[in-house]
């Protein structure tokens, strides 16, 4: 089998997010990158599917130079090669061109059995890339796979389950196909120290921005990069998260015995009627 993954890099989860002079994007100088949480658990599928099936697992990725680093994070994890769509105006390019580059890529690969993908990136919160990359591929794709059931290459076809409110649905999808993997879908592997050793040396096909065709993929120019994307940010902020305290105090007047308190539970529940607007 020939299993590809697409693999995307965003901010650490714990990073500390400030909005660059411009206003419109994050400041991201001094910022650590990790590869994108749900994109590990599409890694391990890939690797577990080869582990039963045998073939190879391909990791596609895009971005600037730093990419690399997590490209050998997910070769060192237990995939055979990578392909590296190399540019610094991927991260400001909009999912719709970013899913026809990649498509674009994928076809020159040469047949594939199934791709696996993050139901998101984190960064933005997109889930658009690994459904257009589908669409530019003309091959169907399951979303939000909690379960991959079967893999039959034999029978050119995969069963998946998705979950659903109050239960699951099964699906059977013919191969080649696109799946996106949610969180909790397994449990990503470690990278260890031989494969850390072994991913130097495995295969690394790097990609530039400026190689691409963009003529056959029916983008014009300006489509890599802010000016032609087809969303924009405008503005970003920082939630302002404001506080209030009240006390509520006993009265001075004497009172019966848990009168008191029975008051002062009424003034709480009017307050968190009224202002907090929580009940």
């Amino acid at each position: 089998m020939k299993i590809l993954v697409l693999v995307s890099q965003t901010q650490d989860t714990e990073a500390k997010i400030h909005v660059s002079s411009s206003g419109d994007s994050i400041d991201t100088g001094g910022m650590k990158w990790i590869m994108n949480p749900y994109d590990e658990f599409a890694v391990e599928e890939a690797i577990q599917t080869k582990e039963k099936h045998g073939g190879e697992v391909v990791i596609i990725s895009i971005g600037p130079d730093r990419v690399l680093e997590t490209i050998r994070q997910a070769l060192a994890m237990g995939a055979d090669s990578a392909v590296h769509i190399k540019g610094d105006g991927f991260a400001e390019t909009d999912s719709f061109t970013v899913g026809k580059v990649i498509g674009g890529e994928i076809k020159k690969l040469g047949e594939f059995d199934i791709i696996f993908t993050g139901m998101k990136i984190i960064d933005e919160e997109s889930g658009q890339v690994g459904v257009q990359v589908a669409e530019e591929l003309g091959i169907p794709h399951v979303s939000l796979v909690s379960k991959v059931i079967e893999v039959d290459p034999a029978g050119k076809k995969a069963v998946c389950q998705k979950e659903i409110d109050g239960g699951h649905v099964t699906v059977e999808v013919p191969l080649p196909c696109l799946i996106t993997c949610p969180d909790a879908m397994n449990e990503p592997r470690y990278a260890s120290l031989p494969g850390i050793m072994k991913a130097k040396k495995k295969p690394l096909t790097v990609v530039e921005a400026g190689d691409i065709n963009l003529g056959e993929l029916g983008l014009s120019a300006e489509a890599l990069g802010k000016d032609g994307a087809r969303v924009k940010t405008t503005q970003m902020k920082v939630p302002e998260i404001e506080r209030k305290l009240t006390i509520i105090k006993g009265s001075d007047e004497p009172m019966v015995k848990g009168e008191e308190v029975e008051r002062s539970a009424e003034e709480l529940i009017k307050l968190l009627r009224e202002e907090a607007k929580v009940i």
